[in-house]
């Protein structure tokens, strides 16, 4: 194993000169060696960030962004910061569709059928490819996307090109720890892994994604993540959001998601939903002691089966819940707390606490409600054949303000409701 400071590529770390090329360097050097070592980057302020222009050439994007460091096919690899390691990319890149000629911003773009020609995408921070047993740890990685230069849309969701603070793919046995990846043009962090019968082990922990275009997690593919003490908060607040603007988004589009561990996370104030699922086979995940906090969106999106949340704060609405056709499949919320409490003066999301039609199974065991200006739930499962297919509210409470203008009617249809109290509070 052998231990490398990046000073020794040539970086400055000075705040002042484009560190770019002794990245690169410090990224062949490893792969040469297929890992196997410790990369240091000491405090610092180091500038990153470099695209290749086109100049015409059809068969190239209009602007290339360069891969920071790309490692692939390394194992046993240490990625290592200290505290006041900053590695952040350089004013007026550019994201979007540009003119491959002139390299003006393009607006022509087909949306639907995007041409890559005009593409100016500016790559990824830390790239894991095809590699195992890998740790990134006590580093900031900031995109500047407040300093970027926006190009026409690419896509019909608005810019969907690399811009990433970290990259996985197909990679297993990773620990990434005390990272903050924010203010990215797309996403603080990707997950795509082909799934298997084999655990990746993705970890991450005390770590925060904020301010991110796109995403503060998408997780497209993959057997087991466990994110502990992480911020998911503040998508598309910086100076643009790109679809679905999520805290984070677990969407199976490469491959099958399974086993997501989410535990004493935020997901706060962002553009989208806090947690949404997509499409493609997902199943399977767990939020423990978290926060959720809608403000423009729901807090919770979920239609993928068994996705169970234990001990959580909701404030805004949750929607829909997935229409499980056995138990095990069901949407569960178990000892979780629901009010509709402003955000820093701003109102939270939705008509109802809860708003979820049709799902069946759906479950609230022990939870509690505190509807201010809300009322409590549009919660229907008339869509059940059986008793043990309609939703449930058992073992919970209801908190209501007795403040004048409170509005606490509920919509109840075809659900079982049993054990529950009722108190009402003045204000």
């Amino acid at each position: 194993m052998v231990l490398k400071n990046i000073h020794s590529f040539g970086a400055k770390g000075d705040g002042k000169t484009n560190d770019t090329e002794a990245f690169l360097k410090a990224a062949a050097f490893f792969n040469e060696r297929t890992g196997n070592g410790t990369l240091l980057i000491p405090e610092g302020v180091y500038i990153i960030g470099k695209q290749i222009f086109s100049n015409g050439d059809v068969n190239k994007s209009t602007y290339q962004g360069v891969r920071i460091l790309d490692f692939k096919n390394s194992n046993n690899l240490i990625i290592q910061g200290e505290k006041g390691t900053l590695l952040k990319y350089a004013d007026n890149l550019k994201f979007g569709s540009f003119d491959p000629v002139t390299g003006n911003i393009f607006n022509g773009n087909n949306p639907s059928q995007p041409d890559p020609k005009y593409a100016g995408d500016i790559g990824y921070c830390i790239g894991l490819t095809d590699c195992k047993n890998i740790t990134v740890k006590t580093l900031v990685l900031n995109g500047n996307n407040k300093m970027i230069q926006l190009g026409g849309l690419y896509d019909d969701k608005g810019i969907q090109l690399m811009h990433v603070g970290i990259y996985i793919h197909n990679t297993q046995g990773v620990y990434i720890d005390n990272i903050n990846a924010s203010y990215f043009a797309l996403d603080g962090i990707i997950v795509t892994n082909v799934a298997s019968d084999k655990k990746d082990d993705i970890n991450i922990t005390n770590s925060i994604f904020e301010y991110n275009f796109r995403q503060g997690l998408s997780w497209v593919g993959g057997n087991y993540l466990q994110a502990k003490n992480c911020r998911f908060n503040h998508t598309g607040k910086s100076v643009y959001c790109s679809p679905p603007g999520a805290g984070v988004d677990i969407e199976a589009e490469v491959g099958p998601i399974t086993n997501g561990i989410f535990e004493h996370c935020e997901f706060i104030d962002n553009t989208g939903c806090g947690v949404v699922t997509g499409g493609g086979v997902t199943s399977n995940c767990t939020f423990t002691d978290c926060t959720f906090w809608g403000i423009n969106n729901w807090s919770i999106w979920v239609s993928a089966p068994a996705f169970t949340f234990i001990g959580c704060k909701i404030y805004g609405s949750i929607v829909h819940g997935y229409n499980a056709s056995n138990a095990t499949e069901a949407t569960r919320f178990i000892r979780c707390y629901f009010e509709d409490k402003a955000y820093k003066g701003q109102p939270s999301y939705g008509k109802y606490l809860l708003e979820c039609d049709g799902p069946r199974r759906i479950s609230f065991d022990s939870c509690t409600f505190v509807p201010h200006a809300k009322p409590i739930a549009w919660l229907n499962t008339s869509n059940a054949k059986t008793s043990e297919e309609k939703a449930t509210i058992s073992n919970s409470q209801f908190i209501i303000s007795e403040k004048e203008g409170n509005n606490t009617p509920v919509s109840f249809s075809f659900i079982n409701f049993f054990n529950n109290t009722t108190e009402f509070k003045k204000y």
